[in-house]
């Protein structure tokens, strides 16, 4: 089971608890949209951020006058670019036989299997999270200064 799927039986895991069960559905896959966009903007914030400490902030420079050039163009192309990607994941893991067919094979697990997919899937979830926002942090930082 991948990463991805483990987030779906995290939903499910948690909606046990709760005794929620039979609501498990296709809500999960936003977990899965929001870690897939966090993680691309994320890379995209290192690739400044390398650039900016190397001492090529002409990179960055030229980069960020593209986009203020083409501003609008930029924004909803980013816009574009993100709704995209969460719809492929959207479209890979959102259908009802893919949240079932997971769920099913997590329920045949061991209980102490379960808690394990469940832990490390609320591990990154909160991992993807924390590391955009600390990279959205440096950056803002690292502008900030010069």
């Amino acid at each position: 089971m991948n990463i991805f799927k483990s987030l779906i039986c995290l939903d499910y895991y948690n909606l046990r608890i709760q005794n929620r069960a039979r609501e498990a559905g296709t809500g999960s896959v936003h977990r899965i949209g929001i870690v897939w966009i966090c993680n691309i903007l994320t890379l995209i914030g290192a690739y400044f951020i390398y650039f900016k400490l190397h001492n090529q902030p002409d990179v960055v420079y030229d980069t960020l006058f593209e986009l203020h050039y083409y501003e609008l163009a930029g924004r909803v192309s980013m816009i574009v670019i993100l709704s995209i990607i969460y719809l492929i994941a959207f479209t890979i893991y959102g259908d009802k036989q893919t949240v079932n067919s997971t769920i099913k094979t997590y329920i045949q697990l061991p209980m102490d299997k379960q808690e394990r997919i469940a832990r490390n899937a609320s591990l990154y979830f909160i991992i993807s999270l924390l590391l955009f926002v600390i990279t959205v942090g440096i950056l803002i930082y690292l502008f900030k200064i010069q």
